[in-house]
């Protein structure tokens, strides 16, 4: 899995120096993006599943592609081995849903 874009709508600086430092190069990195914004830079980066806060859902899935709930009132951890186990979880339900079965594929150039 390839991180193609990174943000916060409430990060401090620190925390964008954390996610410069955590993400690969040429990973896209933004502060407080709008639905437009967001939108345009998934499409320009082919994103595949965007793991966002609840908001962020119906624009995912209007674009064509998976969604994880990140938000912070999650019921279920995503810290540590069990974290990792819950985020597997979500990530192989949205990718493998049969809803994609439904719609015609998106360009793969």
């Amino acid at each position: 899995m390839d991180v193609v874009l990174a943000g916060s709508q409430t990060g401090n600086k620190e925390d964008y120096e954390s996610l410069k430092e955590i993400c690969d190069e040429g990973t896209m990195i933004v502060d407080d993006s709008n639905p437009v914004e967001l939108s345009k830079y998934i499409l320009e980066k082919k994103a595949d599943i965007f793991i966002g806060g609840v908001k962020e859902r119906p624009m995912a899935y209007k674009l064509g592609i998976g969604f994880c709930d990140h938000n912070h009132e999650r019921k279920i951890p995503l810290a540590g081995y069990e974290g990792m186990l819950n985020f597997a979880k979500e990530v192989y339900t949205t990718v493998m849903s049969p809803v994609w079965k439904l719609i015609p594929p998106r360009n793969p150039d």
